[in-house]
């Protein structure tokens, strides 16, 4: 099992809509909490019961970059550095 890291503004999501299964609250004052609207939140509620709290968790979060440079760049890239800029503390 893959642990997951939630942010600040996940957890705090996950409590509201928490409270929101739990009927504590309604679907506009927890989008009023939020800051989202009341379609957003429900749909937010939907992934929370469909995938727990893994459902609320960044999907963005974890992939490389395409943008992101070959490893061998990088390290041809810091060779270079070190050999140059011997202060440089990489």
């Amino acid at each position: 099992m893959a642990v997951r890291i939630m942010s600040d503004k996940e957890l705090a999501r996950f409590e509201v809509l928490r409270d929101l299964d739990h009927e504590r609250l309604t679907a506009q004052a927890a989008a009023d909490i939020l800051g989202l609207s009341r379609r957003q939140t429900l749909r937010l509620l939907q992934a929370y019961r469909t995938f727990g709290v893994n459902g609320l968790v960044s999907k963005q979060r974890g992939p490389r970059s395409n943008r992101r440079k070959p490893d061998e760049v990088r390290a041809e890239a810091l060779a270079i550095i070190r050999e140059r800029y011997a202060d440089s503390g990489r």
